[in-house]
C-alpha cells in the first residue's frame, strides 16, 4: 500500500475548510455500492490501516468483536435496503460546515472561492490549506475518506433537516468502516449507538457506551470486555439521534460528548441542524462537520423524470400552492419537497385531484395510500411471481385500517415514552400498561398462574395464596429474560461456564450450610448439614450452568426470540434438574440412616421403596427450578402482559403477524427480530395522531 500523500499532511495544524461549497454526491457511492468497486475497497482499507493500526492486545477479545461486526453488517444492509431514499437512489449533496464544531473559517478574501453554477450538480469538495489556493476534491469521494482526512481524524458531525438522510449517511459510513474492519482484522470495532437511550444526566458517555453494549450484545460483565475496548481505544462509536433527547437533555449530552471526545480518538455524531443550532452548544471537540443540503430544482426535476413522475414537477412549476412546498416555512428551515424523504413520499402519493398542503397532510396521504385496499391488492398481484409469503393469507384477513392506525399509534407512543427507536417484542415491560385497571389485571393473572404452578409443587391452597402474593410483588417488576441458551462449546463459552460453575457452587455450598444448620436444629445436626450441602451443590450446579450458557452473544434474528429462548431455557433447566432432583430426594433416607447411626444398606432399601414418589417429587423440584431460575417467570410475565394489552385493544392478538404486515405496507422495517418505523418522522406522526381502537371488521370503507 502506498504511503499517504505528503501534500495532504503539510501544515495540517493550519488547515481551513470553506463552508460555501457543494461537496459530494452520495447516491451510488456510500450506500450498498462500494463493494462493487475494487478501487473503493482499496480506499476503505487504506483509511483503516492509516488510522487504525493492528492492535493484538490481549485485553481485546477480537473473536467476540468480529461476531458483533458481522451481525452489525447484516443489520445495516437490511436498514439501507428498506430506506425509502435508498430504494430510489436519490442523490444528496453534502456541504462542510466547520463552524458547527467551533472551527474558524478561512477569512482571507484573496482565497475565497465561489463554485460556478456549472459544477453545482458535480458536488465538488473544497479543501483550503494555509497559503494555497482551494484544492478541489473529486465528487465521488466516499464518506469514509472525509472521516479519515488528516484534519478530521475520525471526529465528525453529520447534520441535516428531518428526512434529509442523516441516518442513511451514518449507516453508509458504518458499512464502509465495518467492511474495512472485517477485511483488516484487529484494528477497530465500529458500532452504531442510539443517543435517545442516554437517560441519566450524570452518566458519562463512556459508561453509557459500555451499558449499551451489554444491553444489546450480552456477555459476562465480570470479564469487562467492553470496558477494555474503550480503554484500548479500539471501539469506534457512531452515535445517532442527538436531537431526540429534547433540548434540555441534548445540551447536557453535548457537554458529556465534548468531555468524551476530548480524550477519545474517534467519534461520529448525528443531529438535526435546527435542534443543534437551537441548543447553541457546539461539539467543539469534534474536528469536522458535514451538512446534507436541500435538493435543488435540477435535482428534483431529474429525480421525478427518472421515476416517471413528471406531472408532479409540472405542478410545482404552475401551482402557487405547490410552489410553497419548495420554500422554507416558519417552522421548517427547508422547503418540504427539498427533503429527500418527503419528495419520495410525494412521488408515491401525488394526485392532482387531492393535493397535499403540508408535512402532516403528506404523511397522512402516504399512510392512507399504503393501507388502501387497492394498493394492498396491487402489491400482491405485482409480487405474486416472487411466491412471497404474506403476513395474512388474503387482503380480506388483513386488519381494518382503523385498527392498524391505532395499534401503530400506540406502539409509537410507547417507543417515544421509553426513548426507544427499535421495537423488540420481548422487551415490552409492565410499565407499558396504560392504567391501574390494566396493571391490576396483569398482576392478578400472573399471580393465578404462579399460584397454579406453586399448587402443583407445594399444595393447591398454599400455592394459590403464595402465587397471588408472588404476583402482586413480582408482577410489578421488570421482565428479565433468560434467553441465551445457544449451546456452544467454544473456548469462550467453556471458560465462562467453568467460571460461573465455580462461583455458583461456592454460593450453593454457603447457602446449603446455612439452611443445613437451620434444618439441623429441627431434624438433627448431621442430617441437616448433609442434606443442606447436597441441596446447595445441586442448586449451585444448575445455577452455574444456566449462568454460563447465558453469557453467549445475544443475537436477535427472529421476532420475540428472547421470549422463546426463555421458554427453551425453562425446558432445558427442567430436563437437566430432573435427575438431580430425584437424586436429592432419593438420597434423604441414606442421609437419615447415617445421621441416626443405622446401616447404609437399610437407607438404600428405603430409598428404593420410595422411588416412585421420588420420581414425582423430582418432577416438582425440576418444575420449581425451571420456573424460578430457568426463564419460566419471564415467559409467564410476557404472556400475561400480552394478554392484558390485547384484551384492552392496545395491540392485536398476533403481534408478530401484524408487525410483518406493517413491513409489507412499508410503514415499518424489520431487521432480524427488530422492528422500527421507516423514519423517525413517521413514528412521531403516528404517536401524535393515534386514533381510538375499533372493533375488528374486514369491510374496507
Amino acid at each position: 500500500m502506498p504511503p499517504p500523500d505528503p501534500a495532504q499532511r503539510q501544515q495540517i495544524d493550519q488547515t481551513r475548510i470553506t463552508d460555501s461549497q457543494v461537496q459530494q454526491t452520495q447516491g451510488g457511492q456510500n450506500t450498498l455500492s462500494f463493494q462493487n468497486s475494487h478501487h473503493n475497497q482499496t480506499t476503505i482499507q487504506n483509511v483503516i490501516v492509516q488510522w487504525f493500526a493492528p492492535k493484538s492486545q490481549s485485553q481485546v477479545d477480537w473473536r467476540w468483536a468480529r461476531r458483533i461486526l458481522e451481525e452489525q453488517q447484516t443489520e445495516i444492509y437490511g436498514r439501507l435496503k428498506y430506506t425509502l431514499m435508498q430504494q430510489q437512489q436519490l442523490q444528496v449533496d453534502l456541504q462542510e460546515q466547520p463552524q458547527q464544531v467551533g472551527l474558524l473559517q478561512w477569512d482571507n478574501p484573496a482565497l475565497e472561492f465561489t463554485a460556478p453554477e456549472s459544477v453545482e450538480l458535480e458536488a465538488a469538495q473544497e479543501l483550503l490549506i494555509a497559503g494555497q489556493a482551494p484544492e478541489p476534491l473529486p465528487a465521488d469521494k466516499l464518506l469514509i475518506e472525509v472521516f479519515g482526512r488528516p484534519d478530521i481524524k475520525g471526529k465528525l458531525l453529520i447534520l441535516g433537516a428531518p428526512g434529509a438522510g442523516k441516518t442513511t449517511q451514518l449507516l453508509s459510513l458504518a458499512e464502509q468502516l465495518i467492511f474495512g474492519a472485517l477485511q483488516t482484522p484487529e484494528t477497530s470495532i465500529p458500532i452504531i449507538f442510539e443517543l435517545s437511550t442516554w437517560k441519566d444526566d450524570r452518566q458519562s458517555i463512556q459508561d453509557w457506551l459500555v451499558e449499551q453494549l451489554y444491553d444489546n450484545y450480552g456477555g459476562d460483565r465480570q470479564l469487562k470486555r467492553y470496558e477494555g475496548w474503550l480503554d484500548q481505544r479500539v471501539l469506534l462509536p457512531l452515535m445517532d439521534g442527538l436531537d431526540e433527547l429534547g433540548l434540555e437533555r441534548q445540551i447536557k449530552c453535548v457537554h458529556k460528548l465534548n468531555e468524551f471526545a476530548k480524550h477519545y480518538p474517534q467519534a461520529v455524531v448525528c443531529c438535526r441542524t435546527k435542534e443543534y443550532e437551537t441548543a447553541a452548544v457546539r461539539l467543539d471537540t469534534l474536528r469536522g462537520a458535514v451538512c446534507l443540503q436541500p435538493l435543488s430544482d435540477a435535482q428534483i426535476q431529474d429525480y421525478l423524470t427518472r421515476i416517471n413522475r413528471s406531472p408532479l414537477w409540472e405542478a410545482l412549476q404552475v401551482s402557487p400552492e405547490m410552489q410553497r412546498l419548495l420554500e422554507p416555512q416558519p417552522d421548517e428551515a427547508v422547503g418540504l419537497l427539498r427533503v429527500p424523504l418527503f419528495l419520495t413520499m410525494a412521488a408515491r402519493v401525488y394526485d392532482p385531484r387531492q393535493p397535499f398542503e403540508n408535512k402532516a397532510d403528506l404523511l397522512e396521504k402516504y399512510i392512507d395510500r399504503q393501507l388502501s385496499i387497492d394498493t394492498r391488492r396491487s402489491d400482491r398481484r405485482r409480487k405474486e411471481v416472487q411466491k412471497r409469503s404474506w403476513a395474512y393469507k388474503t387482503p380480506e384477513r388483513e386488519p381494518d385500517w382503523r385498527d392498524t392506525r391505532h395499534w401503530l399509534g400506540w406502539l409509537a407512543q410507547k417507543l417515544e415514552e421509553n426513548h426507544q427507536v427499535d421495537l423488540l417484542i420481548e422487551v415490552m415491560q409492565p410499565s407499558w400498561l396504560d392504567n391501574p385497571t390494566q396493571r391490576r389485571a396483569y398482576r392478578l393473572i400472573f399471580g393465578l398462574i404462579g399460584g397454579l404452578i406453586g399448587g402443583l409443587i407445594f399444595g393447591l391452597i398454599g400455592g394459590l395464596i403464595g402465587g397471588l402474593i408472588f404476583g402482586l410483588i413480582v408482577g410489578r417488576s421488570k421482565i428479565d429474560l433468560v434467553e441465551a441458551f445457544e449451546i456452544s462449546m467454544s473456548h469462550e463459552v467453556r471458560r465462562e461456564i467453568v467460571r460461573s460453575l465455580r462461583q455458583n457452587l461456592i454460593f450453593g455450598l454457603i447457602g446449603g450450610l446455612i439452611f443445613g444448620l437451620i434444618g439441623g436444629l429441627i431434624f438433627g445436626l448431621i442430617f441437616g448439614l448433609i442434606g443442606g450441602l447436597i441441596f446447595g451443590l445441586i442448586f449451585g450446579l444448575i445455577g452455574g450452568l444456566i449462568e454460563g450458557f447465558k453469557k453467549d452473544l445475544k443475537l436477535q434474528s427472529q421476532p420475540n426470540q428472547g421470549i422463546w429462548n426463555s421458554l427453551q431455557s425453562m425446558v432445558f433447566t427442567a430436563v437437566f434438574s430432573y435427575p438431580l432432583g430425584i437424586f436429592s430426594i432419593a438420597s434423604q433416607p441414606v442421609i437419615r440412616a447415617i445421621a441416626q447411626g443405622e446401616s447404609i444398606g437399610q437407607g438404600v432399601a428405603i430409598a428404593a421403596e420410595s422411588l416412585p414418589s421420588s420420581l414425582l417429587s423430582g418432577a416438582f423440584m425440576a418444575l420449581f427450578f425451571a420456573f424460578s431460575s430457568g426463564g419460566g417467570v419471564a415467559f409467564v410475565q410476557h404472556f400475561c402482559l400480552r394478554f392484558v394489552l390485547a384484551r384492552s385493544g392496545a395491540i392485536p392478538w398476533n403481534l408478530v403477524a401484524f408487525l410483518n404486515y406493517g413491513v409489507e405496507r412499508r410503514l415499518l422495517q424489520r431487521i432480524g427480530g427488530r422492528y422500527r418505523f421507516i423514519h423517525r418522522e413517521l413514528l412521531t406522526h403516528f404517536a401524535q395522531s393515534a386514533v381510538s381502537p375499533q372493533p375488528l371488521n374486514r369491510v374496507e370503507k
